[in-house]
């Protein structure tokens, strides 16, 4: 089903203006997505192969400006966007037919502070990662996940815990965190 846009300015992923004139087909909401590095025609399976998509369109943006301006995209569009992770769900909860954004690419460790006994990541960081960075100072994360190739916004978003009574979930450990809506 298509949806009429209106005209709307946002600019792709490397950074370049353009001019995304109203849409009258899917094809040429499919050709602003890719303009955006959106991919169509890509398969997405969880991590056991058990549960997979084929979304309309998949993005893999690698800064927060990027993310941004493919959400911009898809609210303009009308169009939903799920964010899939490391997709280690045993089910297919976190796939869709629909757009799906991975954080993948933004995957960096912005900032250590040992004094403070905090790090800043990105979302697309895995635990694995954040642990590395973090054990030069001593450091490690107060709950640790059994599957280290999480990304931290999924680690978070579906508070996940650990073990023990004393050690409380991972989105209670979060001292501050920038959405992008």
């Amino acid at each position: 089903q298509a949806r009429m846009l209106a005209r709307t300015r946002i600019a792709v992923a490397s950074g370049t203006a353009a001019l995304l004139s109203r849409h009258r087909s899917v094809a040429e909401l499919l050709s602003g997505g890719e303009a955006l590095g959106g991919s169509a025609d890509e398969e997405i399976s969880n991590w056991s192969a058990t549960h997979s998509a084929m979304p309309s369109l998949y993005f893999e943006p690698d800064s927060t400006d990027a993310v941004g301006q493919v959400i911009a995209f898809m609210h303009a569009a009308g169009q939903k966007l799920r964010v899939v992770g490391s997709a280690l769900s045993p089910n297919g909860i976190g796939l869709s037919d629909g757009a799906m954004i991975n954080m993948a690419q933004c995957s960096k460790i912005l900032s250590v502070d040992p004094e403070r006994r905090q790090v800043t990541v990105q979302a697309g960081a895995r635990v694995s990662e954040v642990v590395e960075a973090l054990r030069p100072h001593g450091l490690t994360l107060q709950n640790y996940a059994s599957i280290a190739e999480q990304q931290i916004g999924g680690f978070v978003q579906v508070g996940a815990h650990g073990t023990g009574a004393a050690i409380p979930p991972v989105d209670e450990q979060v001292v501050s965190m920038r959405l992008i809506t």
